[in-house]
């Protein structure tokens, strides 16, 4: 090339980078920006194959979950009503029983009616969850009475294992605005579930304020214990930790529901062999406005 040519030539190379540094540098951000969608696009591909899977195992667990249900309420119902057709059958066929008998099949009739009517009020209450169409009907509702009740039916009738049910920590008043039907059923869906559990030893229940304000409610026993694996699937549905033992495994993930319904949490602490503290609680802002705080 001439020297002429050649100056002429980086001259020309010099003016059009120079004039055009602009377009270049804008071309060069494009060229990245098409490198970034690229990458992006590629781990959003392979983010969603993965969270594809995940919810097609989460389905595949959540199927197997609900066939081990059905089969389970098959069971369950079929038990209870066996029970009380045979035991209505000795009764109606039956004219020498003793009046001790008779108690004793009546209440063993009456034991697996109350069985099923929980049952299917658990059904209902689950069906209705789902659907989002659970009503609450918020009210005045004095804590210490309705936990007092609880014990006080709970205790009515001595177990063989001569556990009592003992409120052992409490406020003065409390009051809150509540759904006492739905605050019944999750402190009884406790309570029930410790008693269930427990042979010997003792449930507690009680409550008290956190530093927050906020309600802390437990239900406390020195049953067998839960084991850590069983412990992070415990409140979900479909789910029971003994299939030895009757129920539909729907009762902590209703209680769940209801507690979080109003802002709380719920939890278990728990050690294998030694016993188990179930706890849920209430933000401070449910408490009877009128009542005020103490």
């Amino acid at each position: 090339m001439k020297p002429d040519l050649a100056i002429y030539y980086r001259f020309w190379v010099t003016e059009f980078i120079s004039k055009n540094e602009i377009i270049l540098l804008c071309f060069g951000v494009i060229i990245l920006l098409l490198l970034v969608i690229m990458i992006t696009t590629s781990m959003s591909k392979n983010k969603r194959l993965k969270t594809l899977q995940q919810l097609n195992d989460v389905a595949e667990e959540s199927n197997q979950l609900k066939n081990a249900f059905i089969a389970n309420m098959t069971h369950e119902i079929r038990t209870p009503l066996n029970a009380i057709v045979g035991f209505t059958n000795i009764l109606a066929e039956t004219d020498n029983l003793s009046r001790e008998e008779r108690m004793v099949f009546l209440k063993e009739i009456n034991d697996n009616k109350n069985f099923l009517v929980q049952m299917i009020n658990d059904l209902l209450d689950f069906s209705k969850i789902e659907a989002n169409t659970i009503e609450y009907n918020d009210g005045d509702v004095d804590v210490n009475a309705l936990i007092e009740e609880i014990c006080a039916v709970e205790n009515a009738h001595p177990r063989p294992s001569g556990i009592l049910l003992e409120f052992v920590e409490k406020l003065p008043q409390c009051r809150l605005m509540i759904d006492r039907v739905r605050f019944a059923q999750v402190v009884n869906n406790l309570v029930k579930n410790a008693l269930k559990f427990t042979e010997q030893g003792s449930v507690r229940i009680g409550y008290r304020r956190l530093s927050n304000d906020n309600f802390y409610f437990y239900v406390a026993d020195t049953g067998c214990g839960i084991d850590e694996e069983s412990r992070r699937a415990i409140f979900e549905r479909f789910v029971k930790m003994n299939y030895n033992i009757r129920g539909t495994g729907l009762g902590l993930s209703i209680t769940k529901s209801i507690v979080e319904h109003y802002g709380g949490g719920i939890g278990v602490e728990s050690k294998k062999g030694e016993g188990s503290t179930f706890y849920f609680t209430l933000p401070a802002g449910i408490e009877y406005k009128e009542y005020g705080k103490f």
